[in-house]
């Protein structure tokens, strides 16, 4: 069969499939030429002699002389090496500086991959990947001493079956709900409106707490060491914070907290009352019931300080120099949301603006 009669369209920039070198086999032991295999797979004669030539084996015929034929098997397993070998290279490369960089700023310092590449990128770092390369690294185990165990909020990430589960509060404030807030305080638009929630250790030993309370806007973190999860306890540290703010700047700073059902928080009153000031210092909000997510920030915020105050660690154990320690690193820390700015840099500049 001559080339120009072939009705196959010719199928440019496509490799050949196992069935075509399975084809170019069987026609190559009846004996057709290399031209009508082209012309009859719809392929350039160049492509089928490469192929030949690489799927090309040494075999014993009936008289056990050795001769090179073409099996199809062998051009399909030269095909699947070559492929794995295909793509750019990679970025970091042999740079064992950029390696050791990631690894440090992973692991050492608790970031995590899209806050990396943000530092080489603004650093003008060379060989500075991108948050999709890095991921794509580490999950293929190039970067050593690296994994997904060490990605902490990847870790977390399990996919659970959620089961939804009706209960009933076993005490509602009086206070203002939530859903009196006023929109501004919604849409995070305003400054100066916080959830407030304790992080509190194992059920048996010390009753202490870590009061955490996060600005909605910038997510700035306030924590305060507790003693025991009374309400005497969350109002003393208002207070200590109310005395170190001054009472007229703590009503600007703090001008909401929403908080939860929880017995430590449903005297909202006394929460509300100024304890230097006749004025009300500030206003609170009660989220519904068994709703956490209605605290979002705070929620999200608790998780992060359990990177480092793991679950059954009793607080009392926590010294005022560590909490303050992690306290500097969750406020000090790039936020995406926050383009790449820590919660610390607004705050402050917040504070400037009202002082």
């Amino acid at each position: 069969m001559e080339q120009g009669q072939s009705t196959v369209d010719k199928r440019k920039g496509k490799h050949l499939t196992r069935y075509e070198r399975i084809m170019i086999e069987g026609m190559l032991v009846t004996g057709y030429p290399v031209t009508s295999i082209a012309a009859t797979l719809g392929r350039h004669q160049r492509t089928i002699e490469r192929e030949v030539k690489r799927g090309s084996v040494e075999h014993l015929d009936t008289e056990l002389r050795k001769i090179i034929v073409y099996s199809s098997d062998r051009g399909q397993d030269v095909h699947v090496q070559n492929a794995t070998a295909k793509g750019p290279d990679l970025k970091l490369g042999s740079n064992t500086v950029m390696v050791e960089y990631v690894r440090s700023r992973i692991v050492d310092h608790k970031e995590s991959p899209d806050v990396v590449a943000y530092r080489m990128r603004e650093a003008g770092m060379e060989g500075a990947v991108c948050t999709k390369t890095l991921y794509s690294y580490i999950e293929q185990g190039l970067i050593e001493g690296v994994s997904n165990e060490s990605l902490w909020e990847k870790r977390k990430r399990l996919k659970q079956l959620k089961r939804r589960v009706h209960r009933a509060a076993k005490r509602i404030s009086k206070g203002q709900s939530i859903e009196q807030r006023p929109e501004a305080v919604e849409n995070r638009e305003e400054f100066g409106h916080w959830e407030m929630d304790l992080v509190v250790g194992p059920t048996v030993g010390s009753n202490a707490a870590l009061l955490t309370l996060v600005e909605r806007k910038h997510r700035q973190l306030i924590t305060r060491k507790l003693p025991d999860k009374t309400q005497a306890s969350v109002l003393k540290a208002l207070k200590s914070i109310e005395k170190e703010y001054g009472a007229s700047l703590f009503r600007q700073t703090f001008k909401s907290i929403t908080v939860d059902n929880g017995s430590e928080f449903l005297d909202f009153k006394a929460l509300q009352a100024s304890a230097f000031s006749r004025k009300q210092r500030t206003q609170i909000f009660y989220a519904h019931p068994y709703s956490s997510w209605e605290r979002g920030s705070n929620e999200n915020t608790n998780r992060i300080i359990r990177r480092f105050v793991a679950k059954g660690v009793d607080m009392a154990s926590i010294t005022r120099k560590r909490l303050k320690e992690i306290e500097q690193w969750i406020n000090c820390y790039p936020r995406k949301l926050l383009d790449y700015m820590s919660p610390n840099e607004l705050f402050i500049t917040e504070l400037k603006a009202i002082s």
